[in-house]
């Protein structure tokens, strides 16, 4: 498994690599203040890491709110299956 991991990212990288060289030209972005000039490779690699961040940022948010959720119901289960136990040990009423 660790083979085809290395053998993905060995291709994403070649790949990478050879779209870097045959981009190179400079491109102009122009923002609301001003403009930057860079080469296009390096706009592609600045917009695809700022995607994984922001990707990521929201995964873990909310797999935070996720586990909180988690916990919440685990106490309430727990509070449950407590009360579930106390009420099967409680002596049942006869009615004559």
């Amino acid at each position: 498994m660790k083979f085809i991991y290395l053998l993905v990212f060995v291709i994403v990288l070649v790949v990478g690599f050879v779209l870097s060289v045959l981009n190179s030209a400079p491109i102009k972005i122009n923002y609301y203040y001003g403009w930057l000039e860079m080469p296009l490779s390096f706009a592609l690699l600045s917009a695809f890491i700022l995607g994984a961040v922001l990707g990521l940022s929201s995964k873990i948010w909310s797999n935070l709110m996720l586990r909180q959720r988690y916990s919440k119901l685990s106490k309430e289960a727990a509070v449950t299956k407590k009360e579930v136990s106390s009420l099967r040990t409680y002596p049942a009423k006869q009615i004559n």
